[in-house]
């Protein structure tokens, strides 16, 4: 590292380059490794097998640590900075700092002890106190957590190290979107109606982990559409039920639609 400092501080001045050109190529080399890089992690979390989880805490600590390098290589060779005094001060300057971020240096901390101790990955099943979901990612400083809602929960990275956290084996969620048909009737009792209705036709064909349940998403060209959900014990039957629930609650949906609309969530 030394020697290459030196020989691009001679390249600079026997060829008369100008510092800051300098400077900005090894910004633009930094920038392409750092992308380069990110790729490739993207693309190792993506395979089977390997122990990677697919969380951007990581992705972005090799951001980090690549940008660091190359910067503190820039001002040292492009501009005769002393890079292990700079640390240095820094480090002072840095505890005092570090008591104003003790959370955020909590939460990254903790997300890197979630992340590789494999606490939770992405795509698990989790309950973390009050609050059921799908993990969608690990970041810096929270885990996010989608219920079966579609409500987002940022959870600090230090609860998750903190309190109990319980994993729930996979299993598989459908959804079906539909038209509703009300006739006028009070909408909250039309929707229990269905849900009673899908219950009894789901369970003739397999065991249900959670009963269905349906909300109202939007006002759309035919009506009001409502999505129906519902978990089951195990990756089975899943096309069966579906179909068991749909002919049970047909009635209540609109027959000028002349279909069942299925929405996102609806792949066997």
């Amino acid at each position: 590292m030394d020697g290459l400092t030196s020989w691009i501080q001679q390249y600079i001045h026997g060829n008369s380059l100008n510092a800051w050109a300098m400077a900005a190529i090894i910004v633009l080399f930094t920038a392409i490794v750092s992308a380069s890089l990110t790729r490739v992690i993207r693309r190792l979390m993506r395979v089977d097998g390997l122990p990677i989880p697919e969380s951007t805490i990581l992705i972005n600590i090799v951001r980090i640590v690549v940008w660091m390098l190359g910067i503190s290589f820039m001002l040292s060779a492009c501009f005769g900075v002393d890079v292990n005094a700079l640390l240095a001060a820094l480090g002072v300057g840095g505890i005092a700092l570090s008591l104003g971020l003790q959370d955020t240096i909590k939460n990254f901390i903790g997300g890197l002890q979630v992340t590789l101790m494999g606490i939770v990955h992405p795509d698990d099943h989790v309950i973390v106190g009050g609050v059921e979901g799908i993990v969608e990612d690990v970041s810096w400083r929270q885990t996010v957590v989608r219920d079966f809602e579609c409500s987002t929960h940022l959870i600090p990275n230090s609860i998750i190290n903190s309190t109990t956290v319980t994993k729930i084996e996979p299993s598989p969620l459908v959804s079906t979107t539909v038209v509703l048909n009300t006739d006028g009737r009070d909408i909250d009792e039309v929707l229990r109606e269905m849900e009673q209705l899908a219950r009894r036709a789901i369970v003739q064909v397999a065991p249900l982990a959670k009963d269905p349940w349906i909300l109202v998403t939007h006002v759309g060209e035919y009506g009001m559409w409502a999505k129906m959900r519902y978990v089951l014990e195990e990756p089975a039957n899943v096309r069966e039920t579906r179909d068991a629930a749909l002919r049970a609650i047909a009635p209540y949906t609109r027959l000028s639609a002349d279909r069942v609309l299925l929405g996102n969530g609806d792949e066997d």
